[in-house]
């Protein structure tokens, strides 16, 4: 079978990860596929995957987030021209503009089969009321283009199906991920104000409003403040970079907890960090199918996250962990303190979160669940 993958940005980012671990799970021998791959702004993939990917690999640089009608017609030109010289059988797209562009790219140069992975709905969250109608009213106008449709979150595709889109087209198939290495160098090199010796609060993401770090930082606040003055003061910290770096900053210092609390700038591998993690937070406002939360379970760290689409269907409330109500804040730090405080707690967590990633989130799982729907064969993750 001849694939051709295809998505919007190859910079850092959860769809990016996913789509390398499905490049290596594919390129293995067994499995007989040749895939080549289209990707616009970004180098992060290109790098990821040099040391062993050997199909084609395509940058069309005007190929960006923001919609263009004058560069996405440009990118609509060149993939039909791709596909036809490719005579792929398949076109897999990532992320909403790939999928717009690559429904009628292989309409017309009759590619026969197009499936997309949703990685979460571009209507969802963080938009103003026109994006959001915007963006809904294309996903139903391309909705009759033939389409084959994989998602990573169940509310996502009860969400497309509302839209129209018909449920014999849809599949479920959760993401998975890489056990995460230890990394060389740890939080209290990295990052000298972390103290050794004292539990660490640990939230990897962006520092955007679908993450909504300001919560996570309410959260260390109000844990703080219950604290005696004997109590231990653990270290909270934030590992990612983005547009809300700034208000971050003058929050924790607006908190005064600048001693307890750390942003440290994005880092690539950063999900091995959780090995060191007490506990792992998020508080994001949208999720589809956290790739953090994977790590953390892979990892064995407990997890306090956000009640919120995508993240409660990972998390097993009092299991592997604790949902708390967004904006909640109060309880988000009530359930830390009991994970700190209660180490038998904290182990069976910690075993159950290793037990839930080994049966339901390895990457080879993950990738048998691809390869088993591109042949045909009916397949549904188990929610």
């Amino acid at each position: 079978m001849k694939i051709l993958e295809f998505i919007t940005l190859a910079e850092i980012g959860g769809a990016q990860e996913v789509l390398i671990d499905l490049l290596r799970g594919f390129s293995h021998d067994r499995y007989k596929l040749d895939t080549d791959l289209v990707v616009g702004e970004g180098e992060y993939i290109q790098r990821a995957i040099n040391p062993w990917f050997q199909g084609k690999v395509i940058q069309l640089p005007y190929l960006r987030r923001k919609i263009s009608l004058f560069n996405d017609l440009k990118v609509l030109i060149n993939l039909v021209k791709i596909c036809r010289k490719g005579n792929y059988d398949l076109l897999h797209c990532h992320s909403s503009k790939a999928a717009w562009i690559g429904r009628v790219a292989a309409l017309l140069a009759g590619v026969p089969r197009v499936c997309i992975t949703v990685h979460g709905l571009p209507f969802s969250w963080g938009r103003n009321r026109f994006s959001r109608l915007l963006y809904r009213l294309i996903e139903r106008l391309l909705i009759p283009l033939k389409a084959e449709y994989i998602f990573v979150s169940p509310e996502d595709r009860d969400e497309m199906i509302k839209l129209g889109l018909k449920p014999s087209v849809c599949k479920v198939i959760l993401n998975g991920r890489n056990i995460p290495s230890t990394p060389k160098k740890g939080l209290t090199e990295i990052i000298p104000k972390v103290s050794k010796g004292v539990p660490l609060i640990l939230m990897v993401g962006r520092l955007s409003e679908q993450k909504n770090p300001l919560e996570f930082i309410n959260v260390a606040r109000v844990f703080i403040e219950q604290l005696s003055d004997t109590d231990v003061r653990p270290n909270f910290v934030f590992i990612g970079d983005g547009p809300l770096k700034r208000e971050c900053q003058e929050a924790i210092q607006e908190a005064g907890i600048g001693e307890y609390l750390h942003l440290a700038d994005a880092l690539e591998d950063a999900g091995g960090f959780f090995w060191d993690a007490d506990v792992a937070v998020l508080t994001s406002v949208y999720e589809a199918c956290p790739l953090v939360i994977i790590e953390a379970m892979a990892a064995g760290a407990p997890v306090v996250a956000s009640n919120v689409p995508g993240t409660r269907n990972l998390v097993k409330h009092g299991e592997t962990g604790y949902l708390y109500e967004p904006c909640n804040i109060r309880e988000a730090a009530k359930r830390i303190t009991e994970i700190l405080h209660n180490n038998k707690l904290r182990n069976e967590m910690s075993k159950a979160s290793s037990r839930t990633y080994k049966s339901r989130f390895t990457v080879e799982k993950m990738v048998e669940n691809y390869i088993r729907h591109f042949e045909g064969k009916n397949n549904e993750d188990r929610l």
